[in-house]
């Protein structure tokens, strides 16, 4: 008997429990061939594209786009051509009790392309042009490494284009669909748009599986738009009001008359999906909030010592960019040995304490944010912590993290100084005991010796977990802390 393929939502770190499906590479029929990418799934955390295990035909898809499943749950199925329809509809109903659906003819006007997801294929139809027309954009090394949407780099591949040569104009400097099809037409080639014809056959066909937001579903009744036509550029790949427009505008039909009469006493509001990386922020936090006793206690350090020593650093080093959040990340490292019982996670029974301090970083991301890990941030020097974190800060940002590169931690750092917050509280990220919340470095007075004098004083706020970090041990750890910080020299022997 031929083999039949199920594809699973796989487990991506310790912490993944489920994930929301993304873009579908193929459509139900395409010849997938072994290790072809197949879908994107959306994490907490990262996104990333699961692969086909075997070669065949994908027989049926069980997940649709913006779908959330849990782990293990099977999304579709791949199998040879000559297995039969009712041998893959009794494996479906054997792993997940589902049938396969029916597959849905393709309109003559916008074929399915193996490969692509629906979504491309019917922005891109023509033919890509030849890698010879488009002269230089076809030129370059390696562009792996280039930052790029799922979409580009597949545009870039059906075009032959090197993206080293694409200017980007995307979110986080990646390049995007627009700047593909940009470079393609100012190198002379053709990116076809076909419009779609709308007539009453058309709009009578069954939409309402179609995944579309309420305004762009309103907005298509009154147009008289069929939502099978619109593209799906919204968040979670559903249709948007903008999508509805521009299969209005192609027809050259405007909207009715009475539809611009109609008076909507309602506030003007768009509505916001939550992602699936803010839900997990929420779900988690508020779990912090609610089971770990928080409390918190205040100092305030002198970094004038500090922020002379990083000059010093950085004058010497022609290439150093230390900054004084690595001061505070390897302050709290070296604390944290002579503190170890603050180095410790919690797990509810037990309590697990580390030989090294690995210290996460909290790094604001769009929809989000995540907490990138120096690992062993004791037994390396200040240099190297600078540049670790400003790399796992920019792989953050692009979503190139691996889970072991934001999963753990033993203490964090949250730092709102750059944008002026004199003080703050900040939640504990479990499985981890405590937090720091650093404010910024600030001209103060104070009183040396009986007499005013003005200092560069920064305010630090420690959020720790009751039932495992008592009142005194927490103020050694912030009396040791507040030592490194203002004689900074005593860190780096």
């Amino acid at each position: 008997m031929s083999v039949i393929t199920a594809v699973t939502m796989p487990k991506w770190g310790m912490e993944m429990s489920e994930g929301v499906i993304g873009n579908w590479y193929f459509a139900v029929g395409d010849q997938v061939t072994e290790e072809a990418d197949l879908v994107d799934i959306e994490t907490s955390k990262i996104i990333n594209t699961i692969t086909a295990a075997s070669s065949g035909v994908l027989r049926a898809i069980i997940a649709n786009t913006g779908d959330t499943f849990n782990v293990g749950q099977l999304l579709g199925v791949i199998a040879p051509a000559d297995v039969s329809d009712e041998d893959v509809n009794a494996f479906i109903q054997t792993l997940s009790g589902h049938v396969a659906p029916e597959p849905e003819a393709a309109p003559a006007s916008t074929p399915v392309t193996a490969g692509k997801s629906p979504a491309e294929t019917t922005s891109v139809q023509a033919a890509p042009t030849p890698a010879s027309s488009l002269g230089a954009l076809s030129e370059g090394g390696d562009d792996s490494e280039v930052a790029a949407t799922v979409i580009a780099r597949r545009l870039a591949k059906q075009y032959q284009i090197n993206l080293n040569n694409i200017s980007p104009s995307g979110s986080h400097d990646r390049v995007n669909k627009e700047d593909i099809e940009a470079a393609i037409r100012a190198a002379g080639g053709q990116v076809e748009h076909p419009a779609t014809r709308v007539d009453s056959a058309n709009i009578t066909r069954d939409d309402g599986a179609v995944k579309a937001t309420s305004v762009a579903r309103r907005l298509a009744t009154t147009l008289k738009v069929n939502l099978l036509d619109c593209r799906a550029s919204g968040d979670r790949g559903r249709v948007c009001k903008a999508d509805v427009e521009a299969v209005a505008a192609r027809r050259n039909a405007p909207a009715p008359a009475a539809a611009t009469q109609v008076i909507d006493d309602t506030p003007e509001f768009s509505e916001v999906a939550m992602s699936g990386m803010r839900k997990v922020i929420a779900k988690r936090l508020q779990e912090s909030k609610q089971t770990a006793p928080h409390f918190r206690v205040n100092i305030d350090a002198c970094i004038d010592e500090l922020l002379a020593t990083r000059a010093q650093i950085n004058a010497a080093n022609k290439h150093a960019k230390v900054s004084v959040n690595d001061f505070i990340v390897k302050a709290c490292a070296c604390a944290l040995q002579k503190i170890p019982a603050m180095n410790i996670q919690f797990t509810g029974d037990t309590i697990h304490q580390f030989s090294h301090a690995d210290i996460s970083v909290a790094v604001a991301i769009d929809d989000g944010l995540i907490t990138p890990i120096v690992r062993a941030a004791e037994t390396k020097g200040l240099l190297s912590i600078s540049s670790e974190v400003r790399d796992l800060a920019t792989r953050a940002k692009i979503g190139r993290l691996t889970p072991n590169e934001f999963q753990g931690g033993t203490f964090c750092v949250s730092n709102l100084g750059m944008y002026g917050i004199k003080s703050f509280d900040a939640i504990i990220n479990p499985p981890q005991a405590a937090i720091l919340a650093v404010g910024a470095g600030e001209q103060r007075p104070v009183v040396r010796n009986g007499e005013l004098a003005v200092a560069t004083m920064m305010s630090l706020s420690l959020a720790s977990d009751h039932r495992v970090i008592d009142g005194a041990l927490a103020a050694e750890f912030m009396h040791c802390l507040k030592g490194f910080l203002e004689q900074p020299a005593t860190m780096l022997g």
